[in-house]
Parts: C-alpha cells; structure tokens; sequence
C-alpha cells in the first residue's frame, strides 16, 4: 500500500491496518507515555520487536469483499516488564466519493460517512477476548503517517525477557479463527481477523495494508514479513504493470518489491517473504475489471492478429491454454489464474462479439489463401 494519505484527498482508500504503541507506566517503570486511549498517537519503542508478520488477504467474490487474516509475534527484548498501549489507527472513509467509490461488503450494514469502513473489530489475548477503545488520533506527532482519524486500542503488559512469553489473538468480522493458545510472556502473538470493502476507481480496484509503521517497532526490522494476496474473483484481473498502455490505470502496480505470483485453479496469489525486512513503503495490488481490461485492449488484439484476438476472452478469464505460442503471448499482457472451471456462458456479449469478428476475420484470411492457391 502507499504511505498514508489524507481522505480529502483520496477518501475511498479502505481502512488500513497497522500496529503502533505507546508505552505506559508498567509496575515501578518510567516509560514514555504516548497519548492516550482516546487520543492516541504512534511512536516508536526500541524494546519491543516484530518477530514476525504472517498476512493473508483474500478475496470475497460473493460479498463484495476483502478478508484479512494477519498473525503477528512481538518479543520484549528488555529485562524489565512493560506495559505498551497497542492499537490500530485507520483513515475515515465514506461511500460513493466522486473519485472512488467505496462500498460495504452485501452481508453487512452500511456505515455511516466518514467512519472507517472495517466491521466488528475485536481482541483477543492469550485466547481470551479484551475490551478495545476508539479513539481519535493526535496528527500533530504522527509525522509520516497523516490521516489517521480513528483507533481501537488496548494495553497490553509483557514481562521481562526472562519469563515466559504471551500472545495475542485480535480479530474482526467474519469472526474467530481457530488456532493455537500459547502461553508466553516475553513473546506474544497477534491475530487479526476483519473485512473491508472492495474500493473502484475507473474500472481499478485497489488493495492496500500499511506496512511501513512495522519501523516503529525495535530496530525498524520485522525479523520475518510473509505476506499473501489471493484474489479468487474472476470479475477482476492483474495485468503486467510493463506493458504499455494508452488508457488511466494503475491495474499491475504490486508492492512492495520480492514477491512471486502464481495462477491455479482459477485464483491469482501474490506471495512475499522477507527476512530481515526494514519496510519502506507499503503493501499495494491494483486489480482491473476484466471487462474494462478486454475493452482496454481491443484494438491493439486486433493488430496482432485474428487468432490472439479470437483467444483474448478466454485469456482474460483465466483459461490456461495448452498451445505454447497462446501462453506466453498472453503472459505478456496479465497473469492467468488457471481457471479451468471456465465455461462459455461466462462470456459477455462483447466478448462473444469479439470472437465472432475474429472467427470471420480467420474465415477471410482462409478464403484469400485458398483462392489465391485456386487462381
């Protein structure tokens, strides 16, 4: 995702998750005090560290959706107990701004303007849920994050390094997710479950998580960044960001930078792992409507001739073609999903336009060549 921007400016950008703390006093401990539950601000805290990040984000085609799955560990590197003030600021959003628009998901209600668009935000420690705090951020000291206008935030206690570690699970809509209990005070582990609409813009929808306040923690190093984004919605599609084109778009922008991506069974997935990793800027996938991506490239399909323009549907919805030539002419356009469920009736009439024009174009290539054979 790109760095925080302001909601007057793009308004319709979905919640953004982060992590910041604000140390608290803790047993006989003088620490920094970062604001407040209600009106919190990030700062940075040299003895707490981001073992590792674990984030999985997918796509919900029925509901209209993005389902966030994210799994963090923290270990106090000091000797001495503290108590930290975790929490997740996000910008205010609305729906149907004149430049994006931005929806909720079909199974949820509508929020009103300028909340943040995120549904049943919740916290569990060690397995066992905590209360959260909204409040309202301090912009004065957030220096590069501006437009945080909302956070839910909890203390969180951790012992020295010599005791036991502790975990955190935070999740939020579509509810919790099973998994281990650990019990251990010097490292804790963090999940988070929620859901955040999809988000448009000129046929591109836009897929962002803040990354970059993971610096804030320790050295600014998270020791291990694994990080997925499986889109499994064949209404949208991921075109190669290298190729020219001749129309607005940023469909194919993928950062940040190391990741792989892979088509099967009619999903895209996107993978990162980074060891060692100093964020600079953030997680960010543009996606574009398959319909408008077809439209987007028609004329130049036609110029390429009538077989890859007669093919051309079928790549952009994710058909994984057994001709060689076919593949690896398409793979300069988008990445496939392999999407052998493919079937017919998943045309639209443009494209079934499309491929009749193509046929015939192929039927008068063959007359000419016979005729002039026959002459």
């Amino acid at each position: 995702m790109t760095p925080a921007r302001e909601p007057s400016l793009l308004p319709a950008l979905p919640p953004l998750f982060l992590l910041v703390a604000s140390l608290l006093p803790a047993g006989a401990n003088d620490a920094a005090f970062g604001g407040s539950a209600a009106n919190p601000y990030p700062i940075h805290t040299k003895e707490i560290r981001m073992v590792s990040e674990d984030i999985t984000i997918r796509s919900d085609a029925k509901n209209g959706a993005w389902l966030y799955t994210c799994d963090f560990v923290f270990e106090n590197l000091s000797e001495d107990p503290i108590t930290i003030l975790m929490g997740m600021p996000l910008l205010s959003m609305s729906e149907g701004d004149e430049d994006f628009i931005s929806t909720h998901p079909s199974d949820e209600q509508a929020l009103p303007a300028g909340t943040p668009m995120v549904w049943n935000f919740t916290t569990t420690v060690d397995g066992r849920s905590v209360p959260v705090t909204e409040g309202k951020p301090i912009t004065k000291n957030i220096g590069k994050f501006p437009g945080f206008r909302t956070a839910y935030t909890w203390p969180m206690h951790f012992a020295g390094r010599s005791s036991k570690a502790r975990s955190i699970r935070n999740t939020y809509k579509p509810g919790r997710v099973p998994g281990p209990k650990r019990r251990n005070h010097a490292i804790r582990r963090v999940r988070n479950t929620y859901k955040l609409g999809y988000n448009y813009s000129l046929g591109d929808t836009f897929l962002d998580y803040i990354l970059v306040t993971g610096g804030l923690w320790h050295d600014g190093r998270i020791g291990r960044s694994r990080l997925r984004v499986i889109l499994d919605d064949p209404s949208y599609v991921l075109p190669k960001k290298d190729k020219h084109r001749d129309f607005v778009s940023s469909a194919g922008t993928i950062k940040p930078a190391g990741y792989k991506v892979t088509g099967v069974d009619g999903k895209i997935v996107i993978e990162w792992d980074l060891r060692n990793f100093a964020p600079k800027e953030d997680l960010e996938v543009v996606f574009r409507s398959r319909e408008h991506f077809i439209r987007d490239h028609a004329k130049t399909l036609k110029g390429a001739g009538p077989r890859k323009l007669r093919n051309f549907p079928y790549a952009a919805h994710g058909y994984p073609f057994k001709d060689q030539d076919l593949r690896d002419y398409f793979a300069t356009l988008l990445y496939s999903s392999g999407n052998t469920a493919f079937k017919e009736s998943d045309l639209s009439d443009h494209s079934r336009e499309m491929i009749a024009e193509a046929k015939h174009q192929e039927a008068e290539a063959k007359y000419r060549a016979w005729h002039s054979l026959n002459e």
